[in-house]
Order: structure tokens, then C-alpha cells, then sequence
């Protein structure tokens, strides 16, 4: 007796995702993980219409204590020993200043054009580390800054339209963003990446504290979904980051966050009708390809440091 033929079995998405090279996953999971990103000014705008920056950037914090205090109890609570807890208040306040402004401008400003803007936050990281941790700036990476913020210029254009406190906003808050990053490349020699992420969503929840009380507006069904689209995204969005680096280089990964710019603007015509202009389009490409470029080179760097290559 013949036995009978059984169907051939078919390989699972995650079967057949894990086949692919590794490039082509690393790209697949930056594109998610921009779109993720790109969920969340949508959603801080939404939150804006009856919330305080103070009160989104309280929910924001919350939310990243509760689930890193989910990690630690699996992982355990003594990975939150920490030899640096000033350096640790002092980047959460950073960040927590820089956030505030950058909610709030998200208010009164474009989305896609406050996320062009927000590109700029690579260039000022280069400027920082340079003049904080003597990081060196040859001719060639000081050419690339300064056209990366011709490309501000020109989306700005000032003497042409009005620069508003806004826009300031979000320029203050990559340049506090910005500093945020040079306390981290400190903290992260000899701790690990959850435990800043519980101080710092910790001491900007302590910040906001009292102003979000002051400015508290009660919570309704209709907030639901934005605070999920600000707790989850904002936070997935940057573990996914975080995994393909593991794989990838870092230039690659950075080449996909120009990504966020249509995503965004996606978000902005969808839900509030708004359309960028070419000057939005043409000076994010400026910014994006001058951070790409100092992300690459650091790459190239880097990797040349660890195979001792001059």
C-alpha cells in the first residue's frame, strides 16, 4: 500500500524573513521602525488640541518607566546600580527641556516641516562632541555641517517668512537633544542601554511633575489611541534601531531616516490636511544627505579603529 502523499510544508514569514541577506532585513526593519517614528508627532498633535507639552512628555515618561520596570523584574532590579546618577539627571533634564519644546512647537508648526528642521540634530551632535569631548572636525566633515544648515536656511527662509518661536523651538531641542547624546556616549561605557532608559524617562517624570499637574486635563477615549501611538511607537521604534545595528552598519541605518520625512508628511495630509512645500523637501535633502555623510564617515572610522586599519 502506497502511503499517502503529504502536502509539502510551507515555510513560515519568519522562516522565509530570516533567509533573506541581512542587509535586506536590516533595511525591511529600518523602514518599520521609521514609520514608527513617524507615528509619533501625529499622535503629540493630536494629544495637543486639549493636553500640555508637559502632560504628553509626563505620559511619554511614565510609559518608558513602566516598561523598563517590566525588563528589571525579569532581568533584576540590581542592573539599576549606577555610578553616574548625576550625569544621568542632568541628560534626563536635557532631554525633558528638549522634548517639551519639541512637543509643544509640534503644535504650531508643519509636521514634515518640524521633522526637516529636527534633522539638523546630527550636525549639532558633531559641533558638541567636538567642542565637549575634543572630537576631531577636519576640513571636509566642517564643509558638510555647514551646508547641512544651508539646508535649514533654506527651509526657513529667513527675510522671506516669518521665523517663529516655533521654529526656534525645534532648533533649541536638537541642540538639546543633541547634548542629551553627549552624555550618553559617556553613560554607555559601563552601563547598559535600559538602565538609561529608566533614568531617563524617571527624572523627566519627576520634572514634569508638578507643571503637568498644574496644566492637567482629564484623559478621554479619544486620547487612547494617540497615547498608544506615543508610548508604543516611541518606544519600539528605537529597540528596532538598536537591533539592526547589530547587524548593520550604522551609515546604512542612517540612510533610512530621511524616511521619516514622507512618513510624516503622510500622517500630516492624512489627519490634518497639510501639504510641505518644495522648500520643505528641498532643504531636508540637503540635511539629509550632509548628516548621512557624517554618519557614514563615522562609521568608516570606526570600523577602521576596531581592524586597527590607519
Amino acid at each position: 500500500m502506497v502511503p499517502p502523499t503529504l502536502p509539502p510544508v510551507r515555510p513560515s514569514a519568519g522562516t522565509r524573513f530570516s533567509a533573506l541577506p541581512v542587509a535586506v532585513q536590516s533595511a525591511a526593519i529600518a523602514t518599520v521602525a521609521m514609520a514608527l517614528f513617524s507615528a509619533v508627532p501625529p499622535s503629540v498633535r493630536l494629544l495637543s488640541d486639549t493636553m500640555s507639552a508637559y502632560q504628553i512628555v509626563g505620559i511619554r515618561a511614565a510609559l518608558g518607566v513602566a516598561m523598563a520596570c517590566c525588563y528589571f523584574a525579569w532581568a533584576g532590579f540590581y542592573r539599576l546600580k549606577s555610578p553616574r546618577p548625576v550625569f544621568h539627571f542632568t541628560r534626563a533634564t536635557f532631554n525633558f527641556v528638549g522634548m517639551v519644546m519639541w512637543f509643544w512647537a509640534l503644535k504650531h508648526v508643519e509636521l514634515a516641516k518640524g521633522i526637516a528642521i529636527h534633522f539638523t540634530m546630527p550636525l549639532f551632535i558633531a559641533l558638541l562632541a567636538w567642542f565637549f569631548l575634543k572630537e576631531r572636525i577636519d576640513s571636509r566633515r566642517g564643509l558638510v555641517m555647514l551646508v547641512g544648515f544651508a539646508g535649514v536656511l533654506i527651509i526657513l527662509r529667513p527675510g522671506m517668512i516669518g521665523i517663529g518661536l516655533p521654529e526656534m523651538a525645534i532648533l533649541g531641542s536638537a541642540v538639546l537633544y543633541a547634548g542629551a547624546v553627549i552624555f550618553l556616549k559617556i553613560i554607555v561605557r559601563d552601563e547598559g542601554a535600559f538602565a538609561v532608559t529608566f533614568y531617563t524617562n524617571l527624572f523627566m517624570g519627576l520634572w514634569c511633575i508638578a507643571p503637568a499637574a498644574y496644566y492637567w486635563a482629564p484623559i478621554t477615549l479619544d486620547d487612547v489611541l494617540p497615547i498608544l501611538g506615543l508610548g508604543v511607537c516611541g518606544l519600539m521604534a528605537p529597540f528596532l534601531v538598536a537591533t539592526t545595528l547589530k547587524s548593520a552598519d550604522a551609515s546604512l541605518i542612517g540612510a533610512f531616516d530621511f524616511l521619516r520625512l514622507p512618513f510624516t508628511a503622510v500622517f500630516g495630509f492624512a489627519l490634518f490636511g497639510e501639504i510641505p512645500d518644495v522648500f520643505v523637501w528641498v532643504g531636508a535633502a540637503i540635511i539629509f544627505v550632509s548628516t548621512w555623510h557624517v554618519t557614514a564617515r563615522e562609521a568608516g572610522r570606526a570600523k577602521a579603529r576596531k581592524s586597527g586599519a590607519p
